[in-house]
């Protein structure tokens, strides 16, 4: 017989709505009398549930309908983790981009839940290179949602509440670039469903409900952008899948195309340069009636990374002269606030990481200088990377103590970064040395690598692949 698993669901619901184990076996006792039937359940049975037993097809109902009545709005039995699939099948169904906007965020609340719970399946599981495609054709033909209706107890949303999203994402995605996507995450994850998610359920208006649905989306995107980077795979796409449907409902088109140029990024990280190469030509499809220069640089940068992944030169380099073109006539003044961390350093690194991917090592190593010099000293896991490109470089060129050095610096200055991406760099790097141990500075620098790595190795991150 399977093990239970705590139902984090309806958990979460009850703390939302205040809502006590004695307090809700009366009020389902109640809701079942109303329909005919009489249902022995106090605070004990409550408990089963939330220890994950599922109750009857009509005692879940129930349960939905006291619930609902206490909290004034709808709650469904997908809501409480008591719908006829199963926590992995609810997991499985947010790789499909919803038609509804409410698919979205039932999908965004059990992915965030599941990612809390640090479940085994939901942490080692792989991204599905089907899935990268799946939303492009909706998204790119998308029309605008209408705003959701709500009951008339709703809480009323405005402005103030939006701002607070944005600056609280701001302060999040700063120690994302600090100290990498595996820091805060679970934190960030908590206060999206605490916070975030129930203000969908508001009432606003449309001019808000399109910022809030924006800023509900960024937020969202930086979830699977920390998963991603934290090694989490299969959730991250997952969270920028259902990212990408708030976007469109907050018609935002630019945050569409961010959301893209993640997964494409991710997908060209696991070396599928094709689908990568699609992903951020649409998000460039996308956005390019309303995207600001700086936007659409970092667009053609992600699809330069994955031609030169592919080892396509000739187009890698086309696209990289374009990127430069559009990047000399940004106006900062017309781009969005989380496009900040984009510039002159960013696209030095960005070029850095095609050259080393084309094995141009020359051309590495003159844009790692280029965006170490301009590089934001806070951005340490950047700073991080361009080290240890500026590394595998120098072994494309067997000058094997500048690698070592350059990748001693890359550790000393990453200090405790969690990063599975960082950690990836590093095992590289040191499959790429092994065989020149007769150099005390590549020893040297495998045992510090030795020392960063062995308590990462036993980890579900880095025992898998990541895709499947």
């Amino acid at each position: 017989m399977p093990e239970l698993q705590p139902n984090l669901s309806l958990a979460e619901v009850m703390t939302r709505v205040n809502c006590s184990n004695k307090g809700l076996a009366a009020r389902v006792r109640t809701v079942a009398a109303r329909h005919g039937t009489e249902l022995k359940c106090d605070h004990v049975t409550v408990k089963r549930w939330l220890d994950g037993s599922q109750p009857r097809t009509q005692t879940a109902g129930f349960i939905a309908e006291a619930l609902s009545e206490k909290a004034g709005l709808r709650i469904s039995v997908e809501d409480i983790g008591m719908g006829q699939a199963s926590p992995m099948a609810t997991f499985e169904s947010a790789l499909q981009y919803p038609e509804e906007i409410a698919g979205a965020r039932v999908n965004l609340l059990e992915l965030a839940r599941h990612d809390s719970a640090n479940l085994p399946n939901v942490i080692a599981a792989p991204a599905v290179p089907a899935a990268w495609s799946a939303p492009l054709l909706p998204w790119l033909l998308s029309r605008p949602d209408p705003v959701p209706e709500t009951g008339s107890t709703a809480r009323r949303v405005g402005m103030a509440e939006v701002e607070a999203i944005c600056g609280t994402n701001k302060m999040f995605m700063q120690l994302d670039f600090q100290y990498g996507g595996g820091h805060a995450r679970s934190a960030l994850a908590q206060y999206f469903t605490a916070e975030v998610l129930p203000l969908l359920d508001g009432k606003f208006t449309e001019s808000v409900g399109k910022r809030l649905f924006s800023a509900a989306s960024e937020v969202a995107q930086l979830l699977g952008w920390t998963a991603y980077d934290a090694g989490r795979h299969g959730l991250a796409q997952r969270y920028l899948i259902q990212a990408l449907r708030l976007a469109q409902a907050g018609q935002d088109r630019v945050m569409g195309s961010r959301i893209l140029s993640n997964l494409s990024h991710q997908a060209n990280y696991l070396g599928r340069f094709t689908e990568a190469a699609q992903l951020a030509r649409a998000a460039q499809e996308g956005g390019k009636e309303t995207a600001s220069a700086t936007v659409m640089t970092m667009l053609l940068s992600m699809e330069a990374r994955a031609l030169a992944g592919s080892g396509d030169e000739k187009a890698c380099a086309a696209v990289l002269v374009g990127a430069e073109t559009i990047f000399g006539r940004r106006k900062p003044s017309d781009d969005p606030p989380w496009i900040d961390y984009f510039d002159e350093a960013e696209l030095a690194g960005e070029m850095a990481h095609c050259f080393r991917d084309l094995r141009k090592p020359k051309l590495a190593q003159e844009f790692v200088g280029k965006a170490v010099a301009l590089s934001d000293p806070s951005y340490v896991r950047t700073l991080a990377f361009m080290r240890l490109v500026l590394c595998a470089s120098c072994i494309h060129e067997l000058d094997l103590e500048r690698a070592a050095g350059a990748g001693i610096e890359a550790i000393t200055l990453a200090g405790s970064l969690k990063s599975e991406r960082y950690l990836r760099y590093i095992r590289d790097l040191c499959n790429d040395l092994a065989p020149h141990r007769s150099s005390a500075a590549v020893v040297r620098f495998l045992g510090l690598a030795d020392e960063v790595l062995s308590p990462s190795e036993g980890s579900p991150a880095a025992a898998r692949a990541g895709v499947a």
